[in-house]
């Protein structure tokens, strides 16, 4: 089932690898190192209109895409969880 990220998108649950919150990523300095990690720096959508509250990593065609949402993480989270079990 797809779950709805913000601002008009939506990610297949099954593609989702991580939800994590900007808050404490930016805290701990985390969310820079884990993009150049993964080598997804130039793979980040931003579609938080500036009000940035999660991130979202999802694989999909041999690709690592990440969104920054403006919907929380564990809203996100709850969303996936419940098209899992709805199969």
């Amino acid at each position: 089932m797809y779950v709805h990220i913000g601002n008009n998108y939506f990610v297949n649950s099954k593609d989702i690898v991580a939800i994590f919150d900007v808050m404490v990523l930016e805290k701990q300095n985390s969310l820079e190192n884990i993009c150049k990690n993964l080598k997804i720096s130039d793979k980040i959508v931003d579609i938080s209109e500036g009000n940035k509250k999660s991130f979202i990593m999802i694989h999909k065609n041999n690709q690592t895409i990440g969104y920054i949402s403006n919907i929380l993480a564990t809203t996100i989270g709850k969303r996936a969880i419940k098209y899992q079990r709805v199969k």
